[in-house]
């Protein structure tokens, strides 16, 4: 723990033990239904999209809003196994991207592509040092794994402001950052299910609307703010129909308990974002300049 110059202790987030729990079940499970890409979050849905076209849309969305394209170098927060940072170079023209993860299996992954624009780091955000200033930052899904749970607010905005800080400093003058996250919407911290927190993402807690505001404030200006929820809603229901036609496969490689697990998670997850019980907030950040 750091305290920050609030005076309040920052939380550590979750463990790289707790990351590689989630995570590291390995490639071939998560293809089975997160398809080609390997892209573990909400995609951004059109008429006439399909999984992937609506995933490749989300990824293109916070390439414009961070200002990525065609710049020298950017930063993924949280990389996954790589579908932003290669669609970055790719579609986007980005020189080079840096992507952060805490799990063995995505950073090899992304290794194994033996592409000189990517970089990929296994370390936390708060150890990462740049040898200069991005141009922009993307940070999709590893906001919720910032905090334990069980903490108090001050506590939890103090955590949020550090890497708020952090990525003002790793920025160039006026540049931004793209930011996906789940967030609290109607459900308390205390309705969570134990199964979630147990089975499916130990170490970790969500963050509220208004913990995100105070933290980034005097560092971010807000300029755009989406609540795609039924996006993640219709996100989940496709990865649990996925998971579920191919349960004999998924039970092979992780065993059937776990792959029941995560089909009942995907369910759960969905029912959450229908019923407005669970945000998914995109956030555009632009780095104040005073």
């Amino acid at each position: 723990m750091e305290t920050t110059h609030e005076g309040t202790t920052a939380a550590a987030g979750a463990s790289p033990a707790a990351i590689e729990f989630h995570y590291d079940l390995g490639r071939p499970f998560y293809a089975l239904w997160l398809g080609p890409h390997l892209t573990y979050s909400a995609a951004m849905f059109e008429d006439g999209d399909d999984l992937e076209a609506a995933q490749q849309r989300k990824i293109d969305h916070h390439a414009r809003e961070c200002g990525a394209l065609g710049t020298r170098r950017a930063l993924d927060v949280g990389c996954g196994w790589g579908s932003t940072m290669r669609r970055l170079v790719e579609r986007h023209q980005v020189a080079h991207v840096t992507g952060l993860t805490l799990s063995s299996d995505q950073a090899r992954t992304i290794a194994d592509d033996e592409d000189p624009r990517l970089e990929v780091r296994l370390e936390s955000w708060r150890d990462h040092q740049p040898v200069e200033p991005y141009d922009a930052i993307v940070s999709i899904g590893a906001f919720e794994h910032f905090v334990e749970r069980d903490l108090p607010r001050a506590r939890k905005v103090a955590t949020y402001r550090e890497f708020f800080a952090s990525c003002r400093a790793w920025l160039h003058p006026g540049s931004a950052l793209s930011l996906q996250t789940i967030a609290y919407g109607t459900l308390r911290p205390e309705q969570v299910s134990a199964f979630i927190t147990a089975e499916i993402f130990p170490e970790s807690d969500l963050p509220t609307l208004g913990e995100i505001a105070d933290a980034a404030a005097g560092l971010f200006e807000v300029v755009r703010l989406r609540n795609d929820r039924a996006d993640y809603a219709r996100t989940c229901r496709q990865w649990a129909r996925r998971l579920a036609a191919r349960r004999a496969d998924a039970a092979a490689i992780v065993g059937e308990a776990r792959a029941g697990n995560w089909e009942r998670f995907l369910r759960m997850s969905a029912a959450g974002f229908e019923a407005g019980g669970l945000d998914l907030l995109r956030i555009t950040l632009r780095r104040i300049d005073a």
